[in-house]
C-alpha cells in the first residue's frame, strides 16, 4: 500500500487521492486498509518517513563521503537532496507540498522529518560556545526549510533557478552560520 500510495500522492496529490484508488492501485480488497492504516492522512505520513528515511540514508552517505569537511559534507547533502528529486516530479511533490497539505498525522511526520534533516546539519555546523546545542539545532530547522523552498522554486521552475542554484544558496546560508559560529567560538 505505501508504494501504491506513493505513486497516487506523486500523480493527484493528497487531495486527489481516495482508500479506495489506493486499494485498486495495490490490488487489495478494502478490509486490508483498516488493517494497516487508520486513514488516508496516516498513508501518507507513511509514505513520507519512507521518502525521508531514503534521503537521510543518503545524506549520511554523501557527508561520510566527504571525510570531515563540514563545508563539504553541507554541500554533499544538499546535493544529495537535489538528486533525490530530479527528475523525479511525485517524489518532489510528496517531500515539497503533499506532506504539509496532508493531515495532522502527515504534517507532524513531516515536521519530524524537517528535524531530523537539521540533526544532520547541525552536526556539521563548528563548535560554539555562545550558541546552545539547541539554538544550533533551531538555526538548523531554518535552514532546512529554506532549502525546501528553495526547491520547491526550483521545481515549480520560478525565478530560473537551477540545481546549482539551490546547492549555492543553501551553501551560503550555511557558511554565513559556519562563520557566525566559529566567529563566536574566537570572541569569547
Amino acid at each position: 500500500m505505501i508504494d501504491a500510495g506513493f505513486e497516487l500522492f506523486g500523480e493527484h496529490g493528497y487531495a486527489g487521492t481516495s482508500i479506495r484508488a489506493v486499494l485498486r492501485r495495490a490490488e487489495l480488497r478494502d478490509r486490508y486498509f483498516a488493517e494497516s492504516f487508520p486513514d488516508l492522512d496516516s498513508l501518507l505520513a507513511a509514505v513520507y518517513s519512507q521518502l525521508i528515511e531514503e534521503e537521510i540514508t543518503a545524506c549520511r552517505a554523501a557527508i561520510d563521503a566527504e571525510s570531515g569537511s563540514s563545508d563539504g559534507g553541507a554541500r554533499a547533502m544538499i546535493a544529495a537532496l537535489v538528486r533525490s528529486l530530479e527528475g523525479d516530479p511525485g517524489r518532489a511533490r510528496i517531500k515539497l507540498r503533499e506532506a504539509a497539505a496532508g493531515g495532522p498525522v502527515a504534517r507532524k511526520c513531516r515536521q519530524d522529518g524537517l528535524h531530523k534533516l537539521a540533526e544532520l546539519v547541525a552536526s556539521l555546523l563548528p563548535p560554539s560556545k555562545t550558541r546552545s546545542a539547541k539554538d544550533r539545532l533551531l538555526l538548523s530547522v531554518g535552514m532546512v526549510a529554506a532549502a525546501d523552498e528553495w526547491l520547491t522554486t526550483w521545481i515549480d521552475g520560478e525565478q530560473n533557478l537551477t540545481p546549482r542554484d539551490v546547492v549555492n544558496l543553501v551553501m551560503t546560508m550555511f557558511d554565513a552560520l559556519a562563520e557566525r559560529g566559529a566567529t563566536d567560538a574566537t570572541h569569547d
